[in-house]
C-alpha cells in the first residue's frame, strides 16, 4: 500500500504535457529574441570597435585624380601613321605616357611598371592599352620595343596635347577612361603595389 501511495504520489509531481509544452515554447521564444537581438547588435558593436579602437588603416592614394578632360584623339596617330582608336570604340582604358624615343632609364623603369601593372590585372589586363606617346623624331629602340609587344606607339601633331598630358619628358603616367577623357595621373616612378591596386579597381568600371 504504501509502495502505491508512494507512486501515486511521484505521478501526481510530474509536469503535465501542456505544462512542458509550454515551458519549451517559452525557451524557443527566448533563444529566438536572443538571436534576434544578436544579429542586430553584434554588427552595431563590431562597427563602434573598427571605428574607435582599431580603425583600418586606409591607404593612401597613389594616382591624382584629374577633372574630367576628353583627349583629342585627331592629334594622335600610330608610328607608321595610321589613327589611335578611341576608347568608345575598343571599350578599352588607356595608360599613356609621353616621352622622347631615344628612352632613358627613367622611361624604361616607367614602361616597364606600366607593363608589370597591366599584367597583374590578369584576365582585366585586355581592359587596358599602353601608349607611348613620343615626343621627338627619336625611333624608339628595337630591343625595347621587342621587349613590350603589347605597347602602342604614338605621336602627337599638337603641342597642345603634351600640354594635357603632363609635360614632354616622361613624369606622368595619364589613365584615359573609355569614355575617352583624361581622368587621372600618376608619377612615373609610382609605388608598384599601389598603382596596380588602383589599376585594377579604376579599369574594372
Amino acid at each position: 500500500m504504501n509502495t502505491d501511495k508512494q507512486t501515486l504520489e511521484a505521478l501526481d509531481d510530474t509536469p503535465a504535457p501542456t505544462a512542458i509544452g509550454a515551458h519549451s515554447a517559452q525557451l524557443k521564444a527566448r533563444l529566438t529574441l536572443l538571436a534576434v537581438v544578436a544579429v542586430c547588435v553584434l554588427p552595431l558593436l563590431a562597427a563602434l570597435y573598427f571605428r574607435f579602437v582599431a580603425p583600418p588603416e586606409v591607404a593612401e592614394m597613389v594616382g591624382q585624380p584629374l577633372e574630367p578632360v576628353p583627349l583629342p584623339f585627331a592629334m594622335l596617330t600610330r608610328w607608321d601613321g595610321t589613327a589611335v582608336e578611341h576608347p568608345e570604340v575598343s571599350g578599352k582604358w588607356l595608360a599613356i605616357f609621353a616621352s622622347p624615343g631615344d628612352c632613358d632609364a627613367r622611361c624604361r623603369h616607367t614602361l616597364y611598371l606600366t607593363r608589370q601593372a597591366r599584367t597583374a590585372q590578369g584576365r582585366n589586363m585586355v581592359r587596358l592599352d599602353r601608349l607611348w606617346l613620343i615626343t621627338d623624331a627619336t625611333a624608339p629602340p628595337a630591343d625595347l620595343l621587342a621587349a613590350h609587344p603589347d605597347l602602342v606607339v604614338v605621336k602627337a601633331s599638337d603641342g597642345k596635347l603634351l600640354q594635357l598630358l603632363g609635360g614632354r619628358d616622361g613624369r606622368y603616367i595619364n589613365l584615359v577612361d573609355r569614355r575617352g577623357f583624361v581622368v587621372f595621373r600618376y608619377p612615373g616612378d609610382a609605388d608598384p603595389k599601389g598603382f596596380i591596386r588602383e589599376l585594377g579597381k579604376l579599369i574594372r568600371f
